[in-house]
């Protein structure tokens, strides 16, 4: 005599049907996975700038209320990111490239000289402060933080925009600018018109947004100013370091 069995053979479609929950599942968990992997990278990139912004700090401690100097034409020690050791460089464990604290985890990949740097140094923060590119580069002497009106309202270090030199202009990068002002900042651009020799200029670093540092410390995420060049006064507002006088001299413009 044979025993029965109740097992039976999986059908056709019961397996269409598991399959179909396993797509309908991978279809809501990949943006949920997505979004949060970019979660993941804008907190890094925010952590990054308060990092250095500690740098500043405890650079600010040690040269009696100096920054070091946003940069110029030629290296010199106190630029604020320079490879020889100057700057705030001696404040940080590592001293540029992919996966450290001068780089946002955006960027992945780099082909330039010097180690990769994707941040950028408020170029105003000089002594005599407020004056526009390219006539500052010879004052190398940094800001004394005594001279910042607001220093909750003032960008410190912004995210840079991409310069590549050699053509056709890979998507891997010679270098960003070590001092800049809101023109310098990725996004600032529209698409219809980039800038030459740059990569993604009209595009900001975290989608719609980058992130700045400001000089009291607080790191901001916002929608980058944007073309024309003299945008109104409330955006400008922030990179200005006497904000008095150039609100007086922007309303002569």
């Amino acid at each position: 005599m044979h025993s029965s069995s109740n097992s039976r053979g999986i059908s056709l479609t019961e397996i269409l049907i598991a399959l179909a929950v396993v797509i309908i599942l991978a279809g809501i968990l990949m943006p949920v996975l997505v979004n949060a992997r970019r979660r993941g990278r804008e907190a890094q990139c925010a952590s990054n700038l308060k990092q250095l912004g500690c740098a500043f700090n405890s650079y600010l401690s040690d040269w009696n209320g100096y920054y070091p100097s946003p940069g110029g034409m030629r290296g010199d020690f106190n630029y604020w990111s320079q490879t020889s050791g100057g700057g705030i460089v001696s404040y940080v464990k590592r001293n540029g490239g992919i996966g450290t604290v001068w780089c946002c985890p955006e960027q992945t990949a780099w082909s330039g000289a010097y180690p990769a740097r994707t941040y950028s140094m408020n170029s105003y923060l000089r002594d005599p402060p407020d004056i526009s590119y390219p006539s500052c580069v010879g004052i190398l002497r940094g800001i004394h933080e005594s001279i910042i009106e607001d220093r909750t309202r003032t960008i410190l270090l912004f995210e840079g925009m991409p310069v590549t030199l050699k053509p056709p202009w890979p998507s891997d990068l010679d270098y960003i600018y070590r001092c800049g002002d809101w023109t310098c900042v990725r996004g600032w651009f529209p698409k219809e018109s980039p800038r030459l020799h740059t990569h993604l200029s009209w595009l900001p670093w975290h989608g719609q947004r980058n992130y700045y540092l400001y000089c009291d410390g607080h790191v901001r995420a916002k929608i980058p100013d944007k073309y024309p060049r003299h945008p109104p006064y409330d955006v400008t507002n922030e990179w200005w370091v006497r904000k008095s006088a150039m609100a007086a001299k922007m309303n002569g413009w």
